[in-house]
C-alpha cells in the first residue's frame, strides 16, 4: 500500500526543487507552483494526507487557499510556511484554514521532518476516526431497518418503496444530499416500535383508528427523532422525520414549528410521500394520485408535488380512450378507486348504508367524502367499476 501524500505549495519553485531534494526518499510527497495548480490538482481528485502551504503567494495567499482545501478535502491536514507569523496571521489561519502546524522561514531540517510526520499521525487519527463512525453509522441504521422488518413487514416494505421514490426525484428536486434523503424516507417509520401490537396490525392492513389510537401513531415522528438522533452524523435526518407531517400552511406534527419553505425540503418530500403511499397499490404511480393529493393544496408544497409527479408518473393504460376505446372493467377495493371510475356495484357499508349507486362516474367530491367515510365505516369489498372509453360529456 502506497504511503500517505504530502503536498507542498509555493511560487518559488526553487523552494520546492530545495524541498525535493531535502525530503527525498523521506517522504511520498508531490509539489505544485502556486494555489491553482494545487486546487487544480485536487479537483482531479488526487489525495492528499499533508498540505503545506507558503503564505505569501500573488495570486492567492496561504489563508485563502488552505480554506478552499479545508472545503474540497476535509480531511486534508493543512499546515503554514511562513516568515510572517505575527498574531494576526495566526489568527486568521487557525480559524480559516483549519491549521494543524506553522514552521517559521527558513525551517530546519528536523523541525520540517518532525512536523509532516506529526501531520502524518494526525491524518491517520482523523480517517481512523472516520471509518469507525461510518461502520457505526451503518452498523445502527441496519439494526433499525431490522427491527422495523421484523416489527410490520408491510410498513417495512412501505418504507422501502418510498425510499425508491426519494432515489428517482433526489437530483430533479436538487436535494443536496440524496443518501440523506432515502434514509430519511426508510426511517421514517421507525417510531411505531412504540405503538401495541394491535394498533400496528391495524396499521399494517390499513384499518381505521379510533381518534386515541390516531393520536398516539400521531406522535411517533417525536420518537422516531430520539432513536436517529443517537447515532452519529444523523441529526439532520431525525429532523426530517420528526417534521415529515408538518403541513405546508405550519398545521398538522408537532403543532408548534416552521412553515412553508422553512420546513425541510425532505420533510416536504416525505409528507407527500407519506400520503401518496397510502393510495397507491404497488410500484405504479400514475397521474389520477396526485390529482387525489391536489384535493387537498394546504397540505403540500404544490410546486414540489408538481416536481415530483413529473418524475414518478407514468401513463395508466385502463385510462387511455384510444387503446381501450370501450373501457376496461375491474374488480377493485375503495383505496384504489379513483376519480373518472364508472360504477358497476353499489358502494356500500357492512349495515347496508349505500353510499354512492351503480352506474355514475366517480367525482372528486364524492372521492372525498368517500375517504372520510372509509375512515369510520367498514364497506363491501371489492367492487366492480369501468374504467376508459368515456367522454368528457358523460
Amino acid at each position: 500500500m502506497e504511503d500517505p501524500l504530502i503536498l507542498f505549495v509555493d511560487d518559488d519553485e526553487n523552494l520546492l526543487m530545495g524541498l525535493k531534494r531535502k525530503l527525498r526518499g523521506k517522504f511520498n510527497f508531490d509539489t505544485a507552483l502556486g494555489p491553482s495548480q494545487a486546487i487544480e490538482n485536487i479537483r482531479n481528485g488526487a489525495k492528499y494526507a499533508v498540505c503545506v502551504a507558503d503564505m505569501r503567494m500573488p495570486e492567492m495567499d496561504g489563508v485563502q487557499l488552505l480554506a478552499e482545501i479545508a472545503k474540497l478535502s476535509p480531511d486534508t491536514v493543512n499546515m503554514m510556511l511562513t516568515g510572517n507569523a505575527d498574531q494576526k496571521t495566526a489568527v486568521e489561519a487557525i480559524n480559516q484554514g483549519r491549521i494543524f502546524r506553522f514552521f517559521n522561514k527558513p525551517c530546519d531540517d528536523e523541525d520540517l521532518i518532525a512536523g509532516l510526520t506529526a501531520g502524518l499521525r494526525q491524518y491517520q487519527l482523523i480517517t481512523a476516526e472516520k471509518a469507525l463512525i461510518e461502520q457505526t453509522l451503518a452498523g445502527s441504521v441496519k439494526v433499525l431497518t431490522e427491527v422495523l422488518a421484523q416489527l410490520n413487514p408491510t410498513i417495512f416494505g412501505k418504507a422501502m418503496r418510498a425510499k425508491r421514490w426519494c432515489d428517482r426525484i433526489a437530483a430533479s428536486v436538487g436535494y443536496p444530499h440524496p443518501w440523506e434523503l432515502g434514509l430519511a424516507a426508510l426511517l421514517a417509520p421507525i417510531g411505531y416500535v412504540s405503538l401495541p401490537p394491535d394498533i400496528l396490525g391495524r396499521l399494517g392492513a390499513d384499518k381505521a383508528l379510533q381518534p386515541l389510537e390516531r393520536d398516539v401513531v400521531r406522535r411517533t415522528p417525536e420518537v422516531a427523532r430520539n432513536l436517529i438522533s443517537n447515532i452519529p452524523r444523523l441529526e439532520q435526518v431525525a429532523q426530517i422525520v420528526y417534521l415529515q407531517y408538518r403541513d405546508y400552511d405550519g398545521s398538522g406534527f408537532p403543532a408548534d414549528g416552521p412553515e412553508g419553505k422553512d420546513i425541510p425540503l425532505g420533510s416536504r418530500i416525505l409528507r407527500i410521500f407519506n400520503d401518496l403511499g397510502k393510495i397507491v397499490d404497488g410500484d405504479l404511480v400514475v397521474k389520477q394520485h396526485f390529482d387525489e393529493l391536489r384535493q387537498k393544496p394546504k397540505r403540500y408544497d404544490m410546486a414540489l408535488l408538481d416536481q415530483i409527479e413529473q418524475e414518478l408518473a407514468e401513463v395508466d393504460p385502463a385510462y387511455d380512450n384510444v387503446a381501450y376505446p370501450e373501457g376496461t372493467e375491474h374488480d377493485i377495493y375503495l383505496k384504489h378507486l379513483r376519480m373518472g371510475d364508472f360504477l358497476i356495484t353499489d358502494i356500500e357499508t357492512l349495515d347496508g348504508h349505500v353510499l354512492l349507486t351503480r352506474g355514475n362516474y366517480v367525482s372528486e367530491v364524492q372521492l372525498q367524502r368517500l375517504r372520510v367515510f372509509q375512515k369510520l365505516h367498514q364497506f363491501h369489498e371489492p367492487i366492480r367499476v369501468r374504467r376508459g372509453g368515456h367522454d368528457d360529456e358523460d
